[in-house]
């Protein structure tokens, strides 16, 4: 990395470091400015930075990151080491929570579908909420550790609920005339079930980015990491699943969901000690204030000034610049926010000075953070569709697995929620191949250091969607025949197919995964501004928690529907009457149109422009307090 006047990256850089609330900077000096006295020696940092950030991270104690020796693979290590434990509970919970509602709380099929969609629903859309509390007021560090602390303490609430007998119904071997849980026992158990989604929506947006901070987007070395950061993330996290799908869920069906969530509470206070373990090594961003301030002003400015006329010239709009903050470079969409961003006088006088306040004038950068934000809506609106099939999974596939024939051998039977595990494996084989092979691969036709760009790989992913919920209606399909032609439409018995043949459309589902789930992680990431990239995560998982709601509502409308003058719904209590068939192929045409809007949102889309900050030797950096002492 070069600096100024040809100056080596190696060169040493003392940093003036004062205590004093009244010095609101601290400036960047060259040791022989220090050396002779030019500055207060006891406000002198005697340390060296060798290689200085550029993109205003700084280390635990307040000051400007030495990229040798903060963040990079060494930070990222502590923060993924405690996501592989936070996965395990999370996956733990809900890859198998619809079996808990229907074998221990008695509760019919659509009622618990509907009940697990609800809660991942709200646990999805909490994290808007944690991504705005951090990037206003606390911070990725301490949002997460606060959150890790409440998680613990759900887990913990949990757990006593699924293990003390007094607080759920008595147990129902036939599945018959089962006695239904008292309110007090429903109560308690999603009373402990919400403790723990407010955990998660604190971890869940800040943890992938705190990540992300640990390597600098313009360091070309760095870069790269970063490209590779997001698909070892997710390589993390179905790690994690992995876990959860083989062990605990096992635990849950044979051993007893007190174990089962047990061990994964246990875990979880270990996350929190990992990540805590790691303090002194993470790169971090302070809160800038927030987002919707700055959205505000915008809005405000534009609408003040919206009978000011836009110059040709973009060059006449009012910039900035920031050495901490990168610009953005101006774009041509929604010309009318531009307003905000030309300078009027106070009074229709041309020798009235100047607006220099916020609310009338903002700085281009700001203005094009603001078109950013609504410049990704749509792309979030496309996507919401392959979420809904994702939670397909966990809920119906999941249902069909419970009735068919788990045996694998004379003595092995397959926990119907360990059916995930072909997705998992599926993400898990493929992670590494599209890292060190896809991507050099596609890199030499498309020119894109990515491989693929972010828009063209939610896209591949949408498409084989498509195909994963028609392979799902042509299995079911075989499925109900085979119901019939052994007359278990009102039975219980297990199907006389094995639960393999579902391995397919699992499978699919997780190359599809790979590209437009991740894909969706980092774009949301990457296009939203840099001091909003927590809130950007939490679109990401938004998306999720709001496809869960979708769920509801598709439901319970094909239900309504397909049940109309008396006719059978297409969903019903039992799964062997039901026709999930029609319910898949609907899915599949659903994801086809949707595609075709994605495609449509792609082909306008302007990705996000920076312009380079150049690293002066003179740099005048906020004062952060030290997050230790």
């Amino acid at each position: 990395m070069g600096t100024d006047a040809g100056r080596p990256s190696s060169t040493p850089i003392v940093l003036s470091s004062s205590s004093s609330k009244e010095n609101l900077t601290q400036p960047l000096i060259p040791p022989s400015e220090a050396k002779t006295g030019a500055y207060d020696s006891e406000n002198v940092y005697e340390g060296c930075i060798t290689d200085v950030s550029r993109d205003g991270t700084v280390d635990y104690r307040g000051r400007p990151v030495d990229k040798s020796k903060y963040g990079g693979w060494k930070g990222v290590s502590f923060i993924m080491g405690a996501v592989l434990l936070e996965r395990m509970a999370y996956y733990g919970i809900a890859s198998n929570l619809i079996s808990y509602l229907t074998i221990k709380l008695h509760e019919g099929s659509a009622d618990a579908v509907t009940n697990v969609w609800v809660w991942g629903g709200v646990t999805w859309l909490l994290p808007l909420l944690g991504g705005f509390i951090a990037d206003s007021f606390l911070g990725r560090y301490w949002t997460i550790t606060y959150s890790l602390i409440i998680y613990v303490a759900g887990m913990v609430f949990l757990t006593l609920t699924v293990s003390v007998p007094g607080l759920r119904p008595p147990e129902c071997p036939t599945n018959i005339d089962c006695q239904s849980a008292s309110k007090l026992q429903v109560r308690v158990f999603y009373c402990a079930l919400y403790v723990v989604a407010i955990g998660v929506g604190g971890v869940k947006p800040c943890a992938s980015t705190l990540g992300a901070d640990q390597f600098e987007e313009e360091d070309e070395k760095e870069r790269f990491m970063k490209y590779s950061y997001f698909n070892y993330w997710w390589f993390v996290v179905t790690s994690g699943s992995f876990f959860a799908l083989t062990v605990l869920v096992y635990i849950e069906d044979h051993v007893g969901f007190g174990w089962g969530y047990g061990i994964p509470t246990v875990g979880l206070a270990l996350a929190l000690a990992v990540f805590l373990l790691g303090t002194r090594s993470y790169r971090y961003k302070h809160p800038k204030g927030s987002p919707l301030t700055q959205v505000a002003c915008v809005l405000v400015a534009a609408m003040r000034n919206r009978n000011v006329q836009v110059p040709t010239d973009s060059a006449l709009l009012h910039e900035v610049g920031h050495p901490l903050k990168r610009n953005l470079h101006h774009t041509h969409h929604l010309r009318f926010l531009d307003k905000a961003a030309v300078q009027v006088r106070e009074k229709d006088n041309e020798t009235a000075p100047l607006v220099t306040y916020n609310w009338r004038l903002c700085t281009v950068t700001q203005v094009e953070e603001v078109k950013l934000l609504a410049l990704v809506m749509p792309v979030w609106f496309t996507t919401l569709v392959f979420m809904v099939t994702v939670q397909q999974m966990s809920t119906f596939f999941l249902r069909q697995g419970i009735s068919m024939d788990q045996s694998v051998g004379p003595n092995f039977k397959i926990p119907p929620a360990s059916l995930d595990l072909a997705t998992v494996s599926t993400a898990l084989m493929l992670i590494p191949i599209y890292d060190s092979y896809v991507i050099p691969y596609a890199r030499r036709f498309t020119g894109n250091e990515r491989g693929f760009s972010l828009l063209q790989r939610l896209g591949i992913g949408l498409v084989i969607t498509v195909l994963g919920m028609a392979v799902a209606a042509l299995v079911e399909m075989r499925r109900l025949e085979i119901i019939r032609e052994n007359g278990l439409e009102h039975s219980i018995s297990p199907v006389p197919m094995s639960v393999l043949w579902l391995i397919p459309q699992y499978s699919i589902m997780g190359i599809a995964q790979v590209f437009a789930y991740m894909g969706q992680l980092e774009f949301f990431y990457d296009q939203v501004p840099d001091d909003m990239q927590t809130i950007g995560t939490a679109l990401f998982t938004s998306n999720t928690g709001v496809a869960h709601f979708v769920c509801t509502s598709i439901l319970q409308l094909v239900i309504s529907v397909t049940g109309r003058d008396g006719r059978q719904p297409w969903i019903v209590d039992n799964i062997n009457d039901s026709r999930l068939d029609n319910y898949y192929w609907m899915l599949a045409l659903l994801s086809a149109v949707n595609f075709v809007a994605f495609f449509q949102v792609s082909r306008g889309y302007t990705y996000k422009s920076t312009m380079q900050r150049e690293v002066k030797y003179h740099v005048e950096v906020p004062a952060e307090p030290p997050l230790i002492d």
